[in-house]
């Protein structure tokens, strides 16, 4: 497991790394420099391939020198928008070359925590591995809920989860609620997805 972690970021909990390593997962943090808006269109995209490449470097170490079988990466806020694009990229996502079959994807799952996409714009993306979006945001109407899945389109294997309480939809706010009902919410959610998608049944033996 490697968490990208983004200048501004809040501090990862310790609640999220234990629950991990407590499940014989190594846990990771990883910082990533993410292009600001206020760059030129033509830098932005620069910075975006330096961060694309140091994220490559990140998961060839992981794989080859740790000999990390299963690769799960997870992002909040800017940051998951640039691990959302770069799994896109590493999966052969539309318009772009297929990469050679020997070639590892990006990640094997990826969690995002409060992505932070392009305002006003629709996203297009075709993710080859599993996504979980966690979201805190308030109710949204269906007919919203409905236009928004529309304009962020991330991929066939994407599950989405809103939490009743806005804070816990980023590692900090998980901080806020350890050990309450709300907390135990998300972790159990989260052994069911990886249990799904990743490990297979039984899902989770320590909740």
């Amino acid at each position: 497991m490697v968490h990208l972690q983004a200048a501004g970021d809040p501090v990862v909990p310790a609640d999220l790394a234990a629950w991990f390593t407590e499940r014989s997962c190594h846990f990771y943090l990883f910082g990533i420099r993410v292009p600001t808006r206020s760059l030129l269109p033509s830098r932005r995209a620069r910075a975006t391939e330096r961060a694309f490449a140091e994220l490559d470097a990140v998961s060839a170490h992981l794989r080859d020198t740790d000999g990390i079988e299963h690769l799960i990466v997870s992002a909040q806020g800017r940051a998951a928008g640039v691990a959302a694009r770069w799994c896109d990229r590493r999966t052969g996502g539309r318009g772009r070359d297929e990469l050679p079959a020997a070639r590892p994807p990006a990640a094997d799952a990826l969690i995002l925590y409060e992505p932070a996409w392009t305002a006003g714009g629709r996203l297009r993306l075709d993710i080859g591995c599993p996504v979980l979006v966690v979201s805190g945001t308030a109710p949204r109407s269906p007919y919203r809920l409905r236009r928004h899945a529309e304009a962020v389109y991330l991929g066939g294997h994407v599950t989405r989860l809103r939490l009743p309480d806005t804070g816990l939809a980023s590692p900090a706010g998980l901080v806020r609620t350890a050990g309450g009902p709300a907390s135990r919410a998300f972790f159990a959610e989260l052994g069911r997805w990886l249990g799904a998608y990743m490990y297979g049944v039984p899902v989770d033996q320590l909740l």
